[in-house]
């Protein structure tokens, strides 16, 4: 009967941790899939993404609370950020209502963008922005290539 016992035991305990186990695998999986899908997205639209210089001190140090000029990936990031969010789909469906309305889906599309950015004298400056060229513009980042 003793063997039984622990058999039943181990068995128990091999049973209770199989699911902790099981949902350790899944989220390192979920997490490496998120994590390869990020990479792929970021460098294809990296590609396709013209490079950008400040022109002005956007960002609020951390350690300091100055203001200071972004870095490379610092405007990249806002760079793409800013893309995405302005994105604005082409070709949008359109339907006639029963009351012979045109109705189009905007899927999900021509939202603004609020953009904030740091002033001299602490306080922060805002804009709803409709397109990467209206957010780099208020932003105060302008093409490398661009003449000035």
């Amino acid at each position: 009967m003793k063997k039984s016992r622990s058999g039943q035991g181990s068995r128990k305990q091999a049973h209770a941790g199989f699911p902790t186990i099981k949902i350790a695998v899944l989220v390192t999986l979920i997490a490496a899939v998120s994590f390869v899908v990020f990479l792929s997205g970021s460098k294809s639209s990296n590609a396709a993404q013209k490079r950008y210089r400040a022109t002005r001190a956007i960002v609020v140090d951390k350690q300091t609370g100055q203001r200071r000029m972004p870095n490379q990936e610092e405007i990249d990031q806002a760079v793409s950020n800013l893309s995405e969010l302005a994105n604005r789909p082409e070709n949008l469906p359109e339907t006639q209502s029963n009351g012979g309305a045109v109705v189009v889906d905007l899927e999900g599309g021509y939202g603004g963008v609020m953009l904030a950015r740091p002033t001299e004298d602490g306080n922060w400056e805002t804009r709803c922005v409709f397109t990467v060229e209206e957010g780099t513009e208020f932003l105060g980042l302008v093409e490398e290539n661009a003449a000035e």
